[in-house]
């Protein structure tokens, strides 16, 4: 069991609760803003190679302006005034989809980029705030407390958007940003800062341990966006939708518990539970597709690996493997090929009718097994006298309650 009391200490810091704020508020108003965009794109009836065009430009744009942050981040000590920047470029963007509903496409270009500026420019330095915000040994607890609220609130604003119309949708969008103006309150200056280690990307690139985790997070963003657009057309609009709203709320919970156990066997054993998961998961839908049953268990062991994966690839891995040098470059590397492959949706979104999705399932599953032989030989990034200093500890606690059980009898 979790003991809630034990990990409030965690997160009582004020550099925490500040980071806390930032990537909650960054992931619920992320993901529920690229669906309604998609969905806003469809009603405007706006064709395949415009939308091939317009998506490739957007997510050009924040590939683009993450270096561009990240460059900056290396060259100036003034991180929070530009996570400052970042956040009221994501509220004027956000108030910039008001125009989308003039249906000029030269707008919808403008408007695309603007967002693709705003969520490009500051998500590598807020991600590395958080890492610099934590230790090592409690990374995974405060990390997956900060995700479990993080999908909690994915799940409400995307709850929103779909019972709003259109302009409250794009107020909600725009406010909620607005909150995240809190971490500045919350931050205290520090008096020391500590001095980190410059890095290149072709060290980053070089180094064994980061190509070992990023291999098979590539292969997970890629098998994820393909089976995506399949899942929709056989299943229909309304399964997926419910199928999405079951992986989210056990999402939080996974990634909530996933990351106290990370603290205490490690990160690599958990990230491998859930490649396992996930590739059984896939075995049985590629023997029963369309069978509810099916759906309903993937759906749930969908949701354990995205919780697992959102943690570890979005918040801890980087940071561990970063060690005490800057981490800016290591949370724009590590990140990107999910963002990359989020294009994949659209490129074959048309082609769903026609691919077997039995066949695909299957693939998927195969692959995914795959991506495990690379974390086998990866190195855990957990320190192994921390998880030997809590298995010690974990011994002496359970050896003085029998003895007090003895005692008593």
């Amino acid at each position: 069991m979790i003991d809630t009391n034990k990990i409030g200490k965690y997160v009582t810091n004020n550099e925490t609760l500040s980071v806390s704020i930032l990537i909650i508020n960054f992931f619920a108003w992320y993901f529920p803003l690229h669906m309604f965009l998609i969905r806003i794109l469809n009603e405007l009836q706006v064709g395949y190679t415009d939308l091939l065009t317009i998506f490739g430009t957007y997510y050009l744009t924040i590939t683009l302006f993450a270096l561009v942050g990240t460059s900056m981040a290396q060259k100036s000590a003034r991180i929070h005034t530009l996570l400052l920047v970042w956040i009221l470029l994501g509220i004027f963007s956000s108030v910039s989809m008001l125009l989308l509903i003039s249906g000029s496409m030269l707008i919808i270009y403008l408007v695309f980029i603007f967002i693709g500026v705003a969520l490009g420019f500051g998500f590598p330095c807020c991600l590395a705030f958080f890492a610099d915000s934590t230790v090592l040994e409690s990374r995974g607890k405060v990390g997956g407390i900060i995700f479990f609220l993080a999908f909690l609130g994915v799940f409400l604003i995307g709850f929103l958007t779909m019972t709003l119309n259109f302009t409250e949708s794009i107020v909600l969008f725009a406010l909620w940003r607005a909150t995240s103006l809190l971490f500045k309150l919350l931050r205290r200056k520090k008096k020391t800062e500590k001095e980190k280690v410059p890095v290149g990307y072709r060290a980053i690139f070089s180094e064994k341990s980061f190509i070992l985790y990023f291999i098979p997070w590539i292969t997970f963003c890629l098998v994820n966006f393909f089976v995506g657009p399949l899942q929709q057309y056989h299943w229909g609009i309304m399964t997926s939708s419910w199928v999405s709203t079951i992986e989210f709320g056990v999402a939080g919970l996974a990634a909530l518990i996933g990351g106290y156990f990370s603290d205490i066997v490690g990160r690599k054993r958990i990230i491998i539970l859930g490649y396992i998961l996930l590739g059984l998961g896939y075995a049985l839908l590629s023997i029963l597709p369309e069978n509810p049953i099916s759906i309903s268990v993937y759906a749930f062991i969908d949701g354990i690996a995205w919780g697992l994966f959102a943690l570890m690839f979005f918040g801890v891995i980087w940071g561990d493997l970063a060690g005490n040098r800057a981490k800016e470059k290591y949370y724009l590397v590590g990140p990107m090929p999910f963002v990359i492959s989020s294009y994949l949706w659209i490129l074959i979104d048309p082609f769903a009718e026609i691919i077997s999705i039995s066949m695909s399932f299957s693939l998927a599953s195969f692959f995914l097994f795959l991506a495990v032989i690379p974390l086998m030989y990866a190195p855990e990034t957990l320190p192994e006298k921390v998880i030997r200093r809590r298995e010690l500890k974990k011994y002496i606690e359970e050896a003085k309650r029998i003895r007090e059980k003895y005692e008593e009898r």
